[in-house]
C-alpha cells in the first residue's frame, strides 16, 4: 500500500522542486557502521550472517522515512512498507536479481528469501521475476570479498528512477568490534544525508 504526498503542504516541497530538476539528482554516502551488537546476536543464535545481516537492513530502512519515499510521474508516494531487490551470485561467476519480501519475523523472512535464492541460483542471465519492476523495494548487493572506503551504484535517472541502491563489503574485525562497509546512493529530491546518518543509527543500536 502507498499514499500520496501533499507537495504544498511537505516541508520539502523546494528541495523536491530543486533537485529534481538535476540531470544525475541522486547522491551517495559511504561509510564503516559499526555492526558489532548484530553480529553477536547472529553468532549467539547461530543464523547465518548474510540473511541476518539483510534482515536486520531491512528492518532499519522500514524504520527511516525517507528510504519509503519514491517518485511515480509527477507524485512522490510514501510505501507503508519497503522490501529488497538483491544480487543473488552463482557459481559460475553470474549473478540474478532476486526478491526478498519483508517480513519482521525473521524465520519466515528467511524461508521465503532461501526459496527465491535456490531460485536464482537455478536459473540462468538475470533471473528476473515478476517483481522486477516494482518501486517499493531497495537495490542491493553484497560484496564480501572487500571493505570497500568508495563505491558508485548503476542507476537509471534518465528513466525517473527513484529507487535507493545499498551495498555492503566485507565485515571487518577491529578490536572487539565489527566494522560494516556500507555504501548508499539516494535520490536528493527525496533525501538528505541526516537521513542516511539516521539510517546508520538504527542500524549500529542493533536488535530491537
Amino acid at each position: 500500500m502507498k499514499r500520496t504526498i501533499d507537495l504544498d503542504s511537505w516541508n520539502r516541497k523546494e528541495h523536491f522542486e530543486f533537485f529534481s530538476t538535476f540531470d544525475d539528482p541522486f547522491f551517495g554516502i559511504t561509510a564503516s557502521v559499526d555492526f558489532t551488537k548484530s553480529f553477536r546476536r547472529c553468532r549467539e543464535e547461530q543464523k547465518p550472517f548474510f540473511l541476518y545481516s539483510v534482515h536486520a537492513l531491512l528492518q532499519c530502512v522500514n524504520e527511516t522515512e525517507a528510504f519509503k519515499l519514491r517518485i511515480e510521474g509527477d507524485r512522490v508516494v510514501r510505501y507503508d512498507a519497503i522490501h529488497l531487490s538483491p544480487t543473488i551470485g552463482r557459481d559460475d561467476g553470474t549473478f540474478g536479481f532476486g526478491f526478498f519480501e519483508y517480513d519482521a519475523d525473521f524465520d519466515r523472512f528467511r524461508l521465503h528469501a532461501e526459496q527465491e535464492i535456490a531460485r536464482v541460483k537455478n536459473g540462468r542471465g538475470l533471473s528476473f521475476s515478476e517483481h522486477a519492476g516494482r518501486e517499493d523495494l531497495i537495490r542491493y548487493s553484497a560484496l564480501p570479498w572487500f571493505a570497500f572506503s568508495e563505491m558508485k551504484h548503476a542507476v537509471s535517472f534518465g528513466r525517473g528512477d527513484s529507487v535507493p541502491r545499498i551495498s555492503t563489503g566485507k565485515l571487518v574485525h577491529e578490536g572487539e568490534r565489527r566494522l560494516l562497509p556500507i555504501s548508499v546512493t539516494l535520490h536528493h529530491a527525496l533525501a538528505d544525508g541526516r537521513d542516511v546518518a539516521e539510517l546508520f543509527e538504527k542500524l549500529e543500536a542493533g536488535p530491537r
